[in-house]
């Protein structure tokens, strides 16, 4: 438990042999729960899980691989069948840092409903390779200017947590699938009036091989990002509500 919440990790993994158990093994002793989804690996990353001496772990597995976002719903309809209060996504490449995690359900347990992690505003931004920081500055700014967010935003990064009442408030069954997942649930999280922040986390770049297509991934996200943008104007149009702000930190002077 973490402040007396219990807390749930879903770990999204596709053909990760090589860093999965060291990923798994780095969730903090807070997390009571670690649900891993296999997202129809090829590789031996089934079996690694299988050997992985943790009680705290629950292996789910598709069949075959349906994406990203597919693996995360899965994982995410099955914490919703427990007792964790905040749920937060973790990759299986080792590519977030497990000591960032406490920043960003503070930020939950103060008023947020859903937070993402933003290597923007974290000095290690500079690890991270030219090229994808171009493409995630660019499908970033796009985002944030579609979503109406104020502030830096790292629409790419994954790294993130809800509480249990904002996600039942998510249709789920609604956003996309693969690659683009997470700019989705950004849309639907600010048409559903809730209370976005971003925290600062770590860029961590090892030898993790990518299995994005940026010929397939970057065109389908821009169009995600335009139809999200043109669902927010419809929303916005007929909002009966205002939406909801992040209170500031209290300051412990």
């Amino acid at each position: 438990m973490y402040l007396n919440l219990p807390i749930a990790v879903v770990m999204p993994v596709y053909n990760e042999q090589d860093h999965v158990k060291d990923a798994v093994l780095s969730v903090p002793v807070f997390v009571d729960l670690i649900v891993v989804v296999d997202d129809g690996s090829t590789d031996a990353t089934l079996k690694v899980l299988s050997q992985i001496p943790d009680d705290r772990l629950t292996i789910l597995r598709h069949p075959v691989n349906r994406g990203v976002g597919s693996a995360i719903k899965t994982g995410y309809q099955h914490c919703l069948t427990t007792s964790a209060e905040i749920f937060a996504i973790m990759d299986g490449d080792g590519q977030m840092d497990a000591a960032d995690l406490p920043k960003l359900l503070d930020r939950v347990i103060n008023g947020a409903d859903f937070v993402k992690g933003n290597r923007f505003l974290d000095a290690s931004i500079g690890r991270m390779p030219l090229l994808r920081w171009i493409g995630n500055s660019i499908l970033s700014r796009l985002t944030r200017a579609a979503c109406g967010i104020r502030g830096s935003l790292d629409s790419q990064c994954g790294y993130s947590a809800i509480s249990r009442g904002a996600l039942m408030q998510v249709d789920l069954s609604s956003l996309y699938n693969r690659y683009g997942f997470h700019n989705e649930m950004l849309f639907l999280c600010r048409n559903a009036g809730l209370a976005i922040d971003m925290v600062p986390v770590n860029t961590v770049y090892r030898n993790e091989v990518s299995h994005i297509n940026p010929f397939v991934a970057v065109p389908t996200i821009l169009m995600l990002i335009a139809r999200g943008y043109l669902n927010r104007l419809l929303t916005l149009r007929n909002r009966a509500y205002p939406e909801r702000t992040v209170p500031e930190p209290v300051s412990a002077d």
